[in-house]
């Protein structure tokens, strides 16, 4: 049923979804999960936004008549903070279209996504934290206001592995760890823990270091299209010149930005790290040997899952590691619940992001009778990271759980 190869590609403006208004009938599937996947009605539920404030324009039916409504002649809709606060209060999951279009093949997603962008042409600011964000890549290449020259200091700490420099050095595979495995302190072990797992592995790779520079997944998600657009020729123009054959990812956002904005000019394959590490394990290049002890479940995110459809590689991963007990929680795989942080969510509205995030870890422990949950996704992985911290429960990305069995 996913809808992988539609969303987020090739978003049209916004007129053209406008006969898809007309289609919608409010049918209301758009907010649900399908109850043949799902065992209780309270976890039923499929729309953050929608759940949490209960009115339709908060839903992707909502989405579509306000689409209508904008692009009326003369417009039926007056542009003011309540209608920003609607569209941009959407995580952008696509939840809402993974249901939709298996049935009417509509898509409010990518309707919501023209919607960010319209408003922008027509000179309507994002909120002032969005506004930063894209500032920040244009001057320092990542969303978080941190310098240039810090982007590689988490790999400088482990000069035993003398990790190439791919800038420099020819390579077979490039790691690209991202903004938030490079930049925030608690994303640092994705990026070594990947790192050690190639080097073991006996895999050709580098990183570009300081090099590197920012997907400009956030910028895209706010609707700052032109802008990364522009942005993107460099990315696409540096990736290009290194003669690599393979790109790998640990952050779901970049790989979702590379496979669908990127893909159609890029020499080399874009893959996701979880799927790598199964592919590596597949072949016999990794040995675990250390009993993890673990209950665990697992959290789908929503770019490498209901964007990228890589749904098994995690589970395959998790359930190769000694001494981890693994068991599902209720909206998994398509149906997943989103951890609340996408789409420009987290940093101009953190109260929903975190209220999103505790009903996943609620999920988590009742449906799954787990503490610890687990993801391939530093988005979600500091959103639930930070909900976590008040209900005793702990999320760490799987990486480190295959680097932990592998030992030294």
């Amino acid at each position: 049923m996913s809808t992988k190869a539609k969303l987020a590609r090739n978003i049209r403006p916004l007129a053209e979804y406008r006969n898809e208004a007309h289609r919608c009938i409010r049918c209301g599937m758009c907010r649900m999960t399908n109850p043949d996947f799902v065992a209780s009605h309270k976890y039923s539920d499929n729309c953050p936004r929608g759940t949490r404030h209960m009115f339709e324009s908060f839903f992707g039916s909502g989405i579509y008549e306000i689409a209508r409504a904008l692009t009326a002649d003369p417009p039926e809709l007056e542009i003011n903070d309540r209608l920003k606060q609607i569209i941009w209060t959407c995580t952008t999951c696509g939840n809402c279209q993974d249901t939709c279009n298996a049935i009417k093949g509509l898509e409010p997603t990518n309707t919501m996504m023209a919607l960010r962008e319209f408003l922008i042409k027509q000179g309507v600011s994002p909120f002032k934290e969005h506004e930063g964000l894209i500032k920040s890549i244009i001057n320092y290449d990542n969303p978080w206001l941190s310098p240039r020259t810090t982007r590689g200091k988490w790999a400088r700490k482990l000069k035993d592995l003398e990790i190439k420099d791919a800038s420099k050095e020819k390579v077979e595979v490039l790691y690209f760890p991202g903004c938030n495995a490079s930049y925030v302190a608690e994303m640092n072990p994705v990026a070594e823990a990947t790192a050690k797992i190639l080097k073991l592995a006996g895999v050709d790779f580098g990183i570009l270091g300081n090099n590197e520079r920012c997907c400009g997944s956030t910028a895209f998600r706010v609707g700052a299209v032109n802008w990364f657009e522009d942005y993107k020729k460099k990315n696409i123009e540096q990736l290009n010149s290194l003669g690599i054959k393979t790109m790998v990812t640990a952050c779901a956002g970049c790989h979702s930005t590379f496979s669908h904005s990127y893909a159609e000019d890029l020499d080399f394959e874009v893959v996701h790290i979880i799927e790598y590490v199964e592919r590596m394990i597949k072949e016999g290049k990794l040995e675990f040997k250390n009993e993890l002890g673990m209950k665990v479940t697992y959290h789908d995110p929503c770019h490498i899952g209901r964007y990228s459809g890589i749904y098994d590689p995690p589970r395959t991963v998790l359930q190769a590691l000694p001494g981890v007990e693994f068991k599902e929680m209720e909206r998994i795989r398509h149906y997943s619940w989103c951890c609340g942080s996408g789409g420009g969510v987290k940093p101009a509205y953190g109260d929903f992001a975190l209220w999103t995030a505790h009903q996943r870890l609620e999920e988590a422990r009742e449906v799954a009778g787990a503490n610890t949950v687990v993801s391939c996704c530093p988005f979600c992985e500091i959103n639930l990271g930070d909900a976590a911290k008040t209900v005793g429960m702990e999320v760490m990305d799987l990486l480190v759980l295959v680097d932990r069995a592998l030992g030294d």
